[in-house]
């Protein structure tokens, strides 16, 4: 799958490409522990060990392989700032895709979580035609659900108390993709250049 080149509006180039089995661990470990210093809404509650980041690698790039999933990556000057995932349903569910994404606290605000959902969805239903893409936010976590919002998701249905954070339980919202709108989005975005070039695979933020 092709290696995405963006240029944000600053100037920074932002690499968008698949899980391709070359990756470092160690660089993994890094960013999704960031997740747990900053105080973010991650799944994982507890550090993420060398041994378990070799397993999860490998778990994701066989699901991506056998074409369930699709897992990418942004890097900035080879370094990792964000990742996303997509996951097909399974039987019934096979036409309700569910996505994920994570983005180094340093790095939002700047677009990258834009364009990696942009490029996800784009992607998922190229590859799936689903007939819907979903996603969960919790409820206090303002500034991702804005993000959302502005690709075309609306909120359809509240887990109250759903998500423990630090001894409390909080709010959590299911929100669907409208798909009209986000075609809008993408259709009227001049603000990002993008090139195609030749590239890898694709990252899991199932744990995000």
């Amino acid at each position: 799958m092709a290696r995405t080149k963006f240029i944000l509006d600053d100037g920074t180039e932002v690499h968008i490409e698949s899980l391709n089995g070359r990756e470092d661990p160690r660089e993994f470990i890094r960013f999704i522990n960031s997740f747990l210093r900053d105080g973010s809404y991650l799944l994982i509650d507890k550090p993420v060990t060398l041994k378990k980041e070799k397993e999860w690698l490998r778990t994701q790039l066989q699901t991506q392989r056998k074409g369930e999933q699709l897992y990418l990556k942004a890097l900035v000057d080879g370094r990792l700032v964000g990742d996303c995932f997509a996951k097909s349903g399974f039987g019934r569910n096979r036409g309700n895709v569910d996505l994920g994404i994570a983005v180094k606290r340093e790095w939002r605000g700047r677009g990258i979580g834009h364009l990696l959902l942009r490029t996800l969805i784009e992607r998922s239903e190229r590859k799936w035609h689903p007939h819907n893409i979903y996603l969960h936010v919790i409820a206090a976590n303002t500034r991702a659900k804005k993000l959302y919002e502005s690709l075309g998701f609306r909120v359809v249905a509240t887990l109250p108390q759903w998500f423990e954070y630090k001894g409390t339980y909080l709010d959590e919202l299911v929100l669907i993709l409208d798909k009209q709108r986000f075609r809008g989005v993408a259709d009227n975005n001049p603000s990002l250049m993008a090139s195609q070039g030749r590239g890898t695979g694709s990252l899991p933020v199932s744990r995000s």
